[in-house]
């Protein structure tokens, strides 16, 4: 299209909105911009794609195909640059076109309603001019952004968008957005985006795997939940009662030596799954006399229950996860240094948290010896009051 071409369509426009300003009759006038902008637009782009197309094929001619599994498509590389260059031209003639309706009114040359509608006409081809503008320069951004993701992957059938954000500089969000864009335009008919949106696959190859690693961990899920429920089974079916809680006592006593007593059924279900002749069993048995005595001596002194805030809220919750690892690396029956290493390693601390509760136990006694000194004292500072002494 020459420069002879551009300003025919131009002029078309500005004839049109005349045309409807001296008849005034703006009901078609919308739709006949629109149809001028178009036709201007498609012999733009059609030049465009013609002389590309001729381009390539007598300088890239005898090539073999180089396309890679994200340039699985030929995407034309000049896309946008027809919107572009009619955006500007119709853009312009509108911005001529209201400077013009400014200048005339200002003269005194045009009456009020007549600026109005000239400039609402204006208004109308300034809007087509700006939309294809922005529609042009973001399918350049795009086509831009397409060529320099397909070069950072390469050969690669898949890759994450953290990666592509980090090497172009471009937000993950805004990476994602574009592939989306780029699926939905056909450019990457073949790829696929995993339900986390965190990685682009390429290939059919690597999406069939995905979805099979989805159906192996939805189903190691289920039989989970499943050996779950069975064990939750097991211990209620195992459950028992470490002592009586008598009824008149406080009602936080009452809770405390309720979550107590499943705490010890916890401590004892956990050793049973250790055989005796290991060590680690000998240390549970330990921990579960220890723990015993702990709440019988808070049934026998209620008093101490504020002793043992953090024992509730902190040390057997921690202990009890800690033993639930153990149970769960001794089950995976692996010869591996970081699963003896961690076992190893909850050993030693098993051995740490029973020195802590012996000395937590023999703490509650000694504020108990305290008491019981205290009450005689007093009771001999009494009797030598009433010369019994």
């Amino acid at each position: 299209m020459n420069n002879k071409d551009i300003f025919k369509y131009g002029e078309e426009i500005l004839n049109r909105i005349n045309r409807a300003s001296e008849s005034g009759d703006f009901s078609h006038l919308s739709r006949d911009i629109k149809t001028t902008v178009s036709n201007a637009t498609y012999d733009i782009g059609s030049e465009i794609r013609d002389a590309i197309e001729n381009g390539v094929r007598s300088v890239f001619s005898g090539r073999r195909d180089n396309r890679t599994p994200f340039f699985s498509t030929r995407v034309d590389k000049k896309m946008g640059v027809g919107k572009i260059v009619a955006g500007g031209i119709i853009t312009g003639y509108g911005t001529l076109g209201f400077l013009a309706n400014l200048i005339v009114m200002a003269v005194g040359v045009s009456s009020l309603p007549l600026f109005i509608t000239l400039a609402l006409v204006d208004a109308v081809v300034l809007s087509v001019g700006i939309g294809l503008l922005g529609a042009g320069i973001n399918n350049r951004k795009l086509i831009k952004n397409y060529f320099n993701f397909g070069n950072i992957i390469g050969k690669r059938p898949y890759i994450t968008f953290r990666e592509l954000a980090d090497k172009t500089g471009i937000p993950a969000n805004d990476v994602l957005r574009q592939i989306k864009q780029m699926k939905k335009r056909g450019f990457l008919p073949n790829a696929a985006i995993d339900n986390a949106e965190t990685t682009l696959m390429l290939t059919d190859e690597v999406y069939n795997q995905y979805t099979r690693s989805i159906e192996y961990n939805e189903q190691k899920k289920k039989e989970e939940q499943s050996v779950a429920k069975e064990i939750l089974k097991a211990k209620e079916a195992n459950k028992v009662d470490y002592y009586t809680i008598d009824e008149d006592l406080p009602k936080d006593v009452k809770d405390i030596l309720k979550e107590g007593n499943d705490y010890l059924n916890k401590i004892h279900y956990y050793n049973d799954l250790i055989p005796d002749t290991e060590e680690m069993s000998d240390k549970l048995y330990t921990l579960e006399a220890t723990v015993l005595s702990i709440f019988k001596k808070l049934k026998e002194e209620p008093k101490v229950a504020g002793d043992l805030r953090k024992f509730m809220s902190y040390y057997l919750p921690t202990t009890e996860k800690l033993l639930q690892s153990y149970v769960d690396l001794r089950n995976e029956n692996l010869d591996v240094e970081n699963i003896k290493n961690s076992q190893r390693e909850i050993e030693e601390a098993t051995d740490v948290i029973n020195d802590a509760f012996v000395k937590l136990l023999n703490q509650l006694f000694e504020n108990s010896a305290w008491d019981i000194s205290s009450d005689i004292s007093v009771m001999k500072t009494m009797m030598k009051q009433d010369s019994l002494l």
